[in-house]
């Protein structure tokens, strides 16, 4: 049977616990007050300067956002919607509420009104922390909105508050900069994030007041081996729970210095970025280190030799990928599989040990099992679907009771991810149990597209499915059964992209390409069967085997 446990470790979690104040207020009783913590790099075009916080700045700015969230009314289980861009502010907005016992929701920056209303009222927040230039997003929705209370807006220089709305800076400029962190149970919810899935609606993923603490002594303490001398940049956003753990408790834990980019991510951008802040760890995904592997001569233009080792996740990293990063830039990446309800990374390859194509073995401190679709264990060398174990693992999803009994097995998880575990110990890839897409990091619902594409008179059937490109890196890949009267072109492949991008379809969620056909795999009760596209689309970018 295929069952392995990572290496056991000793994680000491306190019964009652704030764990805004082990990651910030314990630097400044460790000394390291006066170190800086967090580095934002700004963005002219949002009015966004250069910044440097040191530990002790942080404590008392999260304290200021904590008595600012009290004087409007907050408290306790009370959720705090987060709509913010990467800036210091994020961080005093979500840790600030964590301090006094509220639940802040960090969301997708990148989405429609409608979502936002969506993520309003099924979190039930009583208020929501956004960047100013973002407003825009929720004003038409307002209204609609159940149990708002309070708009609570980050300003810049070019973007301010309205009358209706809260300024940030203003509640924390009147507000005490002492607090006393509110400590709860360590089961205590702590900050939700959103999953979504292939169908149906985006889910709360409830996480607790320990989760941060197992993830940052497991992952980040014995994989990473992160100290106070790292300096951290992940390309990822803090709203994904990648990005969180890269730039917030697995560098705060253990006193590095974080790099936050408030801007769109960009490669040469983040060549400057490790030169300029002597980024020890980078963290992305395989697209970015593709779009950074084009940037020609990058490895003479730039400094890279701060880095000592960098970090994928988000979807598998192609070998081919590893390999040419390796051969430029002297660097290993070391790729890894994390989820959303595991909070973080929990199997990942490790430096001196990385097999390129595969996730690696099992993080310290969580435990593996394959299984076949009755749940019975499969043997080493055949696929299953993944199971894993660890403390870190979300309590569960908000609401959604069924689905939270299909997929939280007591204390194993149903990942829906499945894979293979070869005889030397390392665990691959090898799809989805589910229809889902990765693609940039992010996750597309196939139903969300077709649903757009057969709108287009063009269209008469079509599956979207997950997809590669050249460096086998995901794609959404579309197959298109034309009607009557229309022929495949390169010109209405065009057309069928500026289609869904007028539907509103954001850009990772477009077909990178689209293949059409004459006909679609179906059952005899007319259900397409994805997953034949899904192994065919497999099998030309990695081989039958």
């Amino acid at each position: 049977m295929v069952y392995e446990k990572g290496e056991d470790v000793e994680i000491q979690i306190p019964e009652r616990m704030n764990i805004a104040e082990i990651l910030i207020d314990e630097n400044v009783r460790k000394g390291r007050g006066e170190k800086v913590a967090v580095r934002c790099c700004g963005d002219a075009s949002l009015g966004i300067d250069k910044s440097e916080i040191t530990y002790h700045e942080l404590m008392l700015k999260t304290n200021s956002a904590g008595n600012s969230f009290r004087k409007v009314g907050l408290g306790v289980d009370d959720r705090i919607l987060m709509i913010a861009l990467d800036t210091p502010e994020f961080l005093y907005a979500f840790f600030g509420a964590i301090k006094i016992g509220a639940v802040p929701v960090p969301v997708n920056t990148m989405l429609s009104s409608d979502e936002y209303l969506y993520y309003l009222n099924d979190s039930r927040a009583k208020a929501v922390v956004i960047h100013a230039n973002l407003t825009e997003k929720i004003s038409p929705i307002l209204d609609r909105a159940k149990f708002l209370k309070h708009v609570i807006v980050i300003e810049t220089e070019k973007f301010s508050a309205s009358k209706d709305q809260l300024s940030m800076q203003s509640l924390m400029d009147d507000s005490s900069e002492e607090l006393e962190p509110l400590k709860l149970s360590k089961d205590a919810m702590a900050f939700w994030l959103y999953s979504s899935g292939t169908t149906g609606l985006p889910k709360g993923v409830v996480h607790l007041q320990h989760d941060m603490l197992y993830s940052a002594d497991t992952y980040y303490r014995h994989v990473l081996n992160v100290s106070e001398r790292d300096v951290c940049y992940s390309v990822s956003k803090l709203f994904f729970a990648y990005g969180l753990g890269n730039s917030t408790y697995g560098a705060f834990r253990f006193g590095a210095e974080s790099v936050l980019d408030p801007g769109v991510p960009d490669p040469e951008k983040s060549f400057r970025i490790i030169e300029d802040y002597r980024v020890s760890i980078l963290f992305t995904v395989p697209a970015f280190y593709n779009r950074m592997l084009g940037v020609e001569n990058a490895e003479e233009k730039f400094d890279t030799s701060s880095l000592r080792v960098c970090v994928n996740a988000g979807e598998a990293l192609p070998a081919v990928t590893y390999q040419k990063w390796k051969e430029r830039f002297g660097v290993d990446i070391l790729d890894g599989i994390g989820t959303t309800e595991l909070t973080h990374i929990f199997i990942s390859n490790r430096p001196g040990r990385i097999k390129p194509g595969s996730s690696g073995v099992p993080v310290p401190g969580y435990e593996l099992r394959l299984v076949d679709e009755d749940g019975k264990d499969v043997p080493v060398g055949k696929p299953g679907k993944l199971l894993v174990k660890g403390d870190s693992i979300a309590a569960f999803y908000w609401e959604k009771h069924e689905k939270t009994k299909k997929t939280f097995l007591g204390e194993w998880f149903d990942t829906g991810d499945m894979y293979i575990r070869d005889e030397d110990g390392f665990w691959t890839h090898v799809g989805r149990a589910d229809d889902l897409i990765r693609t940039r990091g992010l996750w597309v619902s196939p139903v969300e597209v077709e649903s757009a594409l057969l709108k287009h008179p063009a269209v008469e059937l079509c599956a979207v499915v997950q997809g590669y490109d050249e460096n086998r890196v995901g794609i959404v890949k579309a197959f298109v059964v034309l009607a009557q009267g229309f022929s495949p072109s390169k010109e209405l492949e065009d057309d069928l992209k500026n289609f869904l991008r007028e539907a509103g379809l954001k850009g990772y969620k477009i077909p990178e390409s689209f293949e059409f056909v004459s006909e679609l795999p179906m059952t005899a009760t007319g259900k397409i069967q994805r997953y034949k596209l899904r192994l065919l689309e497999r099998e030309r970018a990695f081989g039958s085997k």
